[in-house]
């Protein structure tokens, strides 16, 4: 019995240890982000490498449209999520369908401008949202992304089909997160030359990606705001992981 109790207490400890690091990582990047000073565009094309960049974002090759709103701008994550009862009451929200829209955009400080390539970024942009309760009349922009994504069902109507006063059907939300032009942004990512990045007044050869750091990453605030945002991220998990451990060790006493 006291073998298995050890056992318990060694993988809880483990299990404990690993959610901590997860969490330690992201707290740690935070610190890096709130304590680094962003490098001036002008000056980062005379040292390439992993770059912490602060600016406005603005158009390079056109905006795309908005699925869900119609707004023009340069980056939009969207999802379209669906409501799902739980056992304890409580509603979890489904993904039926997300994706990506927008390519390249340029970022500009005061000194210059150069290009961002935000594919395979983890992006932290704000959140717009419509939710639309079962059976309600779609608005003809989320109609026809309904009727042109087969991933998607429509819930109009479904109040319709009832039973003794049960709504059959569930509430949606399309969500969309955006990267406006002339909004702040803050980009951590690698810096390479690249001839054709730039050519007019004003921008620089390089181009910004992910290629050559862990962490490539695109908000759309500034460098505190990010660092905060990637406090949030980590601090349950660093608290979690403290717990578990503390929970093994008393199992072990």
């Amino acid at each position: 019995m006291v073998a298995i109790t050890l056992v318990g207490a060694a993988l809880l400890a483990l299990v404990g240890l690993a959610v901590f690091a997860l969490g330690a990582r992201e707290l740690w990047f935070a610190t890096r982000i709130y304590r680094g000073e962003p490098t001036a565009i002008a000056d980062v094309v005379n040292d390439p490498g992993p770059a912490e960049l602060q600016g406005t974002a603005q158009s390079d090759e056109g905006t795309v449209e908005s699925p869900f709103s119609g707004a023009d701008c340069l980056l939009c994550e969207w999802e379209v999520q669906e409501a799902e009862t739980t056992g304890e009451g409580g509603v979890h929200w489904k993904t039926l369908d997300q994706g990506l829209r927008g390519g390249p955009f340029r970022l500009t400080d005061e000194t210059a401008s150069c290009r961002i390539e935000p594919a395979g970024s983890v992006r932290h942009l704000d959140e717009h949202d419509v939710k639309v309760p079962a059976g309600t009349e779609l608005p003809d922009r989320l109609r026809a992304f309904v009727a042109s994504n087969p991933n998607v069902d429509s819930q109009e109507g479904a109040a319709d089909a009832t039973f003794a006063g049960i709504n059959l059907g569930e509430e949606q939300r399309f969500v969309e997160r955006r990267l406006d032009p002339g909004e702040d942004c803050y980009v951590y990512g690698y810096a390479h030359y690249d001839p054709a990045a730039g050519s007019r007044a004003g921008e620089v050869n390089v181009r910004v990606d992910g290629d050559g750091v862990r962490r490539f990453l695109v908000a759309d605030s500034r460098e505190r705001g990010v660092a905060w945002e990637q406090v949030k991220i980590g601090i349950l998990p660093t608290v979690l992981g403290l717990v578990f451990v503390g929970a093994a060790i008393a199992l072990a006493l």
